[in-house]
């Protein structure tokens, strides 16, 4: 159950990123004559470029319609009133070549991170390459749906409804049922196992590329010591099997209740496994990957 639940999170995240590529993409299908679009970025994953507001707009304040003669003389646009994208011109050659280059710059680096993930897995189960390859198309092919769904809902000025929480959990057991029928039982089973720790994992990862330079023993002791406080405060917490059943600001608080034990725990239980430094930049990165407050 806690490594279904962190799963869903995943897919919750790659939702999320695929709304900030549809607003990315707006201002290109929006501007009739754009001719060129730029060269995607190769490498590694780094920020999404930021999105200026379009000529006109103002946030909180009434849109004000685009001063091109066609669209001046148009007649009111109920659905700007309502806070919606306006729907997109059917796509022409130029608005199909640009998806298609944002698609496949997505899912290439959506399965370098994701082999990157599972790597060690990999390595321990010692996949051949096609195996490998068929375990990545299963792990990745919800966000390249969603890809698929967020260029849709664009067409239409819409931003793609989110999954219901019974939707992920039948997609989730889909997934393991194909994951079964390419690692067999044994091989699942390791991967179920990894893929509990991977919250615990990134962490790991993010405090070696911040600098921290663990050696494998401390990389070692800090997983389990992440792993083993995680399951004690929130795996076999009953607030966190009851949390489906809150309403959404008791389960904001509740986590972050969560959060702050899980922090002071690990940070009591690594006093001997990492030097002052690594502590402090462990404390900084978990305090990110918080839920933040709720402002009122």
């Amino acid at each position: 159950m806690e490594s279904q639940r962190k799963v869903l999170w995943i897919v919750l995240g790659g939702a999320a990123c695929l709304g900030v590529l549809v607003l990315f993409a707006m201002p290109f299908f929006r501007q009739e004559g754009n001719s060129t679009v730029s060269s995607m970025r190769a490498g590694p994953p780094g920020p999404l470029p930021s999105v200026s507001p379009a000529p006109g707009r103002d946030e909180g304040r009434e849109i004000v319609p685009d001063s091109r003669p066609d669209l001046a003389a148009a007649p009111h646009l109920p659905d700007r009133d309502k806070g919606r994208l306006p729907a997109l011109p059917t796509p022409n050659q130029a608005m199909i070549e640009f998806h298609q280059k944002a698609a496949a710059g997505f899912q290439a680096r959506l399965r370098q991170d994701t082999q990157h993930l599972y790597g060690g897995l990999f390595q321990q189960l010692g996949l051949s390459p096609d195996v490998e390859a068929k375990v990545l198309d299963i792990l990745t092919q919800p966000q390249r749906q969603l890809e698929e769904q967020a260029f849709e809902a664009a067409q239409k000025g819409t931003i793609p409804a989110p999954m219901s929480p019974e939707q992920m959990r039948a997609q989730m057991a889909q997934q393991n049922q194909q994951l079964r029928s390419v690692l067999g039982e044994d091989g699942f089973a390791a991967f179920d196992q990894y893929r509990a720790t991977l919250p615990d994992r990134i962490i790991i990862d993010a405090l070696n590329q911040q600098g921290a330079n663990l050696t494998d023993g401390q990389s070692q002791q800090l997983l389990q010591v992440l792993t083993q406080a995680r399951q004690e405060v929130i795996g076999q917490s009953p607030v966190t099997r009851n949390l489906d059943s809150m309403p959404p600001d008791q389960a904001a608080t509740a986590i972050q209740q969560q959060q702050a034990l899980l922090l002071q725990t690990v940070s009591n239980r690594s006093q001997s496994i990492l030097t002052p430094q690594q502590q402090t930049a462990l404390q900084g990165i978990m305090s990110r990957l918080s839920v933040p407050p709720k402002t009122r």
